[in-house]
């Protein structure tokens, strides 16, 4: 008989990586836009919050599937909720970028 243990026991680690990467490229996305031109700027900073969504959105459909798989799903929506209030934060703070009027 086998033991209750889990299926794959890098689980954490793989939601860490996963997290960190996205924080990082919609955190550089955002830094690189607000230093570009405008037109470069707009795409930019409009790309950094959808780059965090679809973040999240992988991590949903991965919890899903490790919950249809009978695995350790809670984990992996826990990092899914991390990204989406991080998304929010994101979306709220290139909004002015967007709306600032560039006239002189």
């Amino acid at each position: 008989m086998t033991s209750p243990t889990p299926q794959n026991s890098n689980d954490f680690r793989a939601i860490v990586i996963h997290v960190a990467i996205t924080v990082v490229l919609g955190l550089g996305l955002l830094l690189v836009g607000l230093g570009a031109s405008d037109s470069v700027q707009n795409v930019l900073v409009i790309a950094s919050p959808v780059v965090v969504l679809i973040g999240a959105i992988a991590m949903l459909v991965r919890a899903y599937r490790v919950w249809k798989s009978g695995g350790r799903w809670q984990m992996w929506q826990g990092g899914a909720w991390f990204l989406l209030v991080f998304f929010i934060v994101m979306l709220f703070n290139s909004a002015p970028v967007l709306f600032e009027s560039n006239t002189e």
